[in-house]
């Protein structure tokens, strides 16, 4: 049997536990000291496995951690996982980390302590077996990745940027995909202004926002497909004060999705157009945002990631797939700099941000076993990555 494989399956009963303390502490995105809490605690067994670790202090968010561990090779390996969950507070002490069946159940065990807890093993087991032929693997522990990684990915781009590659620790797909492509994402705002009038008195004297904003809406919705995989979403919209008042304004929020980066520029280019389409005489149009993530397309050097990470899984005798999401993670940032990441890479899980969110109990091992075995062959090809990257 794989040696690496042996000792993870020999350290299960290890990780549920150390998932159970993870799993079971208030540390939503907010929540600085459950944040910190968790991020302390990785502090220490990292130390307790000879991994040096780096503080990382944020004011208003948790703060982030790096764990070094240097071999005697070349080449830099990025990896990183998230501290914070979504949940609030109590939610720990209300739903603690239980078994159902073949699942494992509780806040943010998918999302993403399982992940987290994976890549320490992974390393560990590498660690024990006498893997040296690397030059440095990079653990970074962000801490607010929930919302977008405002604070942490400063620190980390910085960091990635002198990478080989990167993985990216967020569960495997529920049907056990890894993850090689995510769409990018850009939030807009379009912000109508109008005239108030009374509705039943003068409405001739008024121009109504919302009526406006209907049409700014209906347009931007026709924008769906107007370059391959662009989805554009209206999802939260506001305005007027009264039913018997012409509303003197209105908002939509808009979500814009994209898997590339031309896709990124057609539809930002199309979105600022609608303002000049103005139908409600008295009205105007302001659109404000911008594309906050990167997309994540499948390059030659992800894809190269990909086929390392399948062969890896055939020698652990098992099959994995990948596939292209709608969802945006770190990955897209580390993307958006160049760098070759695969994601997914977790253990097996899903419904996440949920009360039923869950990993699957005997995807621990050979998931765990699969990051080990990819991380080796990304230090084999180390240079034939360097070439697909160009």
């Amino acid at each position: 049997m794989n040696q690496i494989f042996s000792f993870i399956e020999s350290s299960r009963n290890a990780y549920l536990n150390d998932l159970a303390a993870l799993v079971n502490v208030d540390c939503g995105t907010h929540n600085k000291m459950g944040v910190d809490w968790v991020g302390k605690w990785i502090t220490t067994r990292c130390r307790e496995w000879n991994f040096d670790v780096e503080l990382m202090p944020l004011t208003a968010r948790g703060d982030c951690y790096i764990a070094r561990w240097r071999g005697r090779g070349s080449g830099k390996l990025f990896i990183i996982g998230h501290l914070d969950t979504v949940y609030p507070d109590g939610v720990a002490a209300q739903r603690p980390m239980k078994f159902e069946g073949k699942k494992i159940v509780g806040p943010g065990t998918c999302d993403m302590k399982a992940g987290v807890l994976a890549g320490l093993y992974a390393m560990r087991a590498l660690q024990q077996n006498n893997f040296d032929t690397f030059g440095e693997i990079v653990y970074f522990f962000n801490s607010d990745e929930e919302i977008g990684s405002p604070e942490s990915q400063k620190l980390y781009l910085p960091i990635v940027k002198e990478c080989d590659a990167a993985l990216v620790l967020e569960a495997a797909r529920a049907n056990g995909d890894i993850v090689s492509a995510r769409k990018g994402v850009a939030h807009y705002l379009i912000k109508v202004k109008g005239k108030s009038a009374h509705a039943g008195v003068e409405p001739e004297k008024g121009a109504n926002a919302i009526l406006e904003l209907s049409n700014q809406i209906i347009a931007a919705h026709k924008l769906n497909g107007i370059y391959n995989g662009v989805t554009v979403n209206a999802g939260i919209i506001g305005g007027g004060t009264r039913a018997n008042v012409v509303p003197d304004e209105a908002h939509a929020h808009v979500d814009v999705r994209m898997v590339d980066p031309e896709g990124v520029r057609v539809i930002s280019e199309a979105i600022q157009k609608l303002k000049d389409n103005i139908t409600v005489k008295g009205t105007s149009v302001e659109i404000v945002g911008e594309a906050n993530f990167p997309p994540m397309p499948k390059n030659k050097a992800g894809a190269f990631l990909t086929e390392l990470a399948q062969q890896a899984a055939r020698e652990l005798n098992f099959e994995v797939n990948d596939a292209a999401t709608g969802g945006a993670s770190d990955a897209n940032m580390i993307a958006g700099v160049g760098i070759p990441v695969l994601d997914g890479l977790g253990p097996v899980g899903g419904l996440d941000h949920s009360p039923d969110e869950y990993i699957e109990a005997e995807s621990i091992v050979p998931r765990t076993a699969l990051l080990a075995e990819l991380i080796k062959k990304i230090f084999a090809e180390q240079e034939k990555l360097r070439q697909l990257r160009g």
